[in-house]
């Protein structure tokens, strides 16, 4: 318990709960895909939980969100290093941002907000490999 605490002090900004339908790819070099479980995340970071992990503190990894954004299916992706491990997954700080995945995150992460792209401030940066993809189908 305290050594939670600690951790949760040092974070910039407080982990939220994740919602179910936010599905995470994990990548590591560009090689495969490992889906994982969003326990919860913040604009800075996020805890991911996956048994089968076998990454170590310091790894460079890129985190694929995929949710729904107006209908549509919207994948969104962000760098990140991970800045802690335990049996059951990785915490994860993202790295700069673009402000289309900076947006794209605060959705995630204040759902009950809607569309927030009037009302933020964005960080200057670049994610080195941000990618971002909208399904143009509304339904599915």
């Amino acid at each position: 318990m305290a050594k939670e605490q600690a951790s949760a002090d040092r974070r910039a900004r407080p982990r939220r709960p994740a919602q179910p339908d936010v599905e995470v790819l994990l990548t590591h070099e560009g090689l495969e895909l490992t889906k994982c479980r969003l326990r919860d995340i913040s604009s800075d970071g996020a805890f991911v939980e996956n048994h089968n992990l076998t990454l170590v503190k310091g790894t460079d990894v890129d985190i694929v969100l995929r949710f729904r954004r107006h209908g549509r299916l919207t994948h969104c992706r962000l760098c990140a290093k991970v800045v802690r491990v335990e049996a059951d997954g990785v915490a994860l700080m993202f790295g700069d941002l673009d402000e289309m995945a900076y947006t794209l995150l605060l959705e995630v992460v204040y759902p009950d907000q809607g569309s927030i792209d009037d009302k933020i401030d964005y960080p200057s940066g670049a994610c080195a490999n941000p990618v971002l993809s909208v399904d143009p189908s509304p339904g599915a």
